[in-house]
């Protein structure tokens, strides 16, 4: 391990409070390893250490994958803070490197932490990495499906990738899995925000098919008699 993720490490666990433990476990249903810091606490230690880094986006990513992929939630926090302060640095090929930490995903919050801040990026740079995507959504691993719809966010957020998100979507409107509905739901419920008729259409095309949870989230900025619900028999 590096000396600087040690060093990180170490700090965390100065900051180890049980009390927060207990805490943060109730917005997971999922068991998780944490130590209890709270978000801003967490976002002090990632500032704290930038410094070290010097701008160095190779050394970032090397640090940032050891934390990341220890399973900790703030480790993956601190990763996630630090490389997203090098935003500029990255490029397509770094998609690879963050493929890799997908594979150590335990919860939402690290899941969106590393989709929305990083993979989006990569993607924002390369937009066929969506076919990569794509593949995700085909995946035994819930948090590689939820990542697949939750990495387009940020870009549909600003009104971009509609049809590609669209695609994404058609691969997980019927998955059972309440984390992968959450987060294609979201994606959808930002689309919206600048697509409304377009989500609207997409979802009606669904509503029979998809789930309730699914729907709900999806419709929730559309304007109240627009919204896509179950009906009921």
């Amino acid at each position: 391990m590096s000396s600087i993720a040690e060093e990180i490490r170490k700090e965390l666990r100065r900051h180890a409070n049980p009390a927060g433990v207990e805490k943060a476990k109730r917005f997971f249903k999922e068991p998780i390893d944490t130590l209890g810091l709270s978000t801003p606490e967490t976002r002090e230690v990632a500032k704290l250490f930038y410094p070290r880094l010097k701008g160095d986006i190779l050394l970032a990513l090397e640090v940032g994958g050891e934390l990341h992929t220890s399973g900790v939630l703030e480790e993956a926090g601190v990763a996630v803070g630090l490389i997203r302060r090098m935003r500029r640095s990255l490029r397509s090929e770094h998609f690879d490197t963050f493929d890799g930490w997908v594979d150590h995903l335990t919860n939402w919050a690290n899941t969106d932490g590393l989709c929305c801040d990083l993979v989006s990026e990569t993607i924002r740079l390369e937009p066929s990495l969506v076919g990569r995507l794509l593949g995700w959504t085909a995946s035994g691993n819930r948090w590689r499906r939820r990542a697949a719809a939750v990495s387009l966010i940020p870009i549909v957020r600003r009104g971009g990738m509609l049809e590609e998100a669209l695609s994404v979507a058609d691969r997980l409107m019927e998955d059972r899995d309440e984390m992968v509905q959450k987060g294609v739901g979201w994606m959808l419920k930002e689309a919206s925000k600048r697509h409304p008729e377009e989500v609207r259409k997409y979802l009606l095309k669904w509503r029979q098919r998809t789930s309730a949870l699914v729907l709900r989230y999806a419709s929730e900025k559309l304007p109240p008699s627009k919204r896509v619900l179950k009906t009921r028999a």
